[in-house]
């Protein structure tokens, strides 16, 4: 019988354990004061981004047409989630590229989600309207020394150091101006999954699920390409384990440990009081 009682205790303590873990896993509103930019200018194209922090520090602005660029925000991470929005002003005349990067290694190792308003031709590659997820492996980790303008630009075909993982384009799948968008990424929460969701107010523009198990952690950033007046903004995550040497592991914090296991004690030795009794 008191074996018994035990086996409910250490039941009860693990419901216990779930429910305070689930109760701290609330969104945090990302501050965007550490954040860096990083463009990738390379010769003769368009030249660096303009990054434009905005007061209260939870919204940015990338103001002009400009290579390739990112907003940083310079933490080495695994298995989180982030929602946040989109919204190019409208009077802009463009149609080319926003969205973000995640799992960023080095500037030319990472995932891309870019998503074009028009279709258009570069060269000899080919950027279709809509919404693409690539994955950028470079050998030196430079990426003006690993990679090209057509590698950003090109979203139907694998070229270069690019790969494309999944794509949702057509004649109605890019973004338009002065329009609010929302997305949300789920990063190797299981290892390898990747889900990406895109809406418009309550309707889904594209919700889908990449397996690649190339990148396990790295940076998360804005992405800009050759596209002004884009405001990033509302930016919430959940979790995020910091990338250590050898396979990163969800481990509590001391604090929060200790935390949780002496309120886990007192439940359990409340419980198995009130059994005896």
């Amino acid at each position: 019988m008191r074996n018994m009682m035990f086996t409910r205790c250490r039941r009860l303590a693990a419901v216990g354990l779930l429910s305070i873990v689930s109760v701290s896993a609330s969104a945090v509103p990302v501050d965007l004061t550490t954040w860096s930019e990083l463009t990738l200018n390379f010769p003769g194209a368009q030249g660096e981004g303009n990054w434009v922090l905005q007061p209260g520090n939870v919204e940015v602005r990338q103001t002009i047409n400009a290579d390739p660029s990112f907003y940083r925000n310079n933490l080495n991470q695994t298995q989180y989630s982030m929602d946040g929005n989109w919204l190019v002003q409208s009077g802009t005349g463009d149609d080319d590229y926003m969205g973000f990067a995640f799992g960023m290694e080095n500037s030319s190792n990472f995932y891309l989600f870019d998503w074009k308003a028009g279709s258009q031709g570069s060269g000899s590659q080919f950027a279709a309207e809509g919404m693409t997820i690539k994955r950028f492996t470079g050998a030196t980790g430079d990426g003006l020394t690993d990679l090209s303008i057509g590698e950003f630009w090109e979203n139907e075909e694998n070229f270069g150091d690019m790969t494309v993982l999944d794509t949702h384009h057509g004649s109605t799948a890019g973004w338009a101006a002065n329009v609010l968008y929302n997305f949300h990424l789920d990063f190797n929460l299981n290892p390898g999954e990747i889900h990406v969701v895109v809406k418009e107010g309550v309707n889904t523009l594209w919700d889908t699920l990449v397996h690649d198990t190339t990148f396990a952690g790295g940076e998360f950033a804005f992405f800009n390409n050759s596209q002004g007046s884009v405001r990033y903004s509302g930016f919430e995550q959940v979790g995020g384990v910091p990338v250590v040497d050898g396979p990163p592991t969800a481990v509590p914090e001391p604090g929060t440990l200790a935390l949780l296991l002496s309120g886990l004690g007192f439940f359990g030795a409340r419980t198995l009081r009130r059994r005896l009794v």
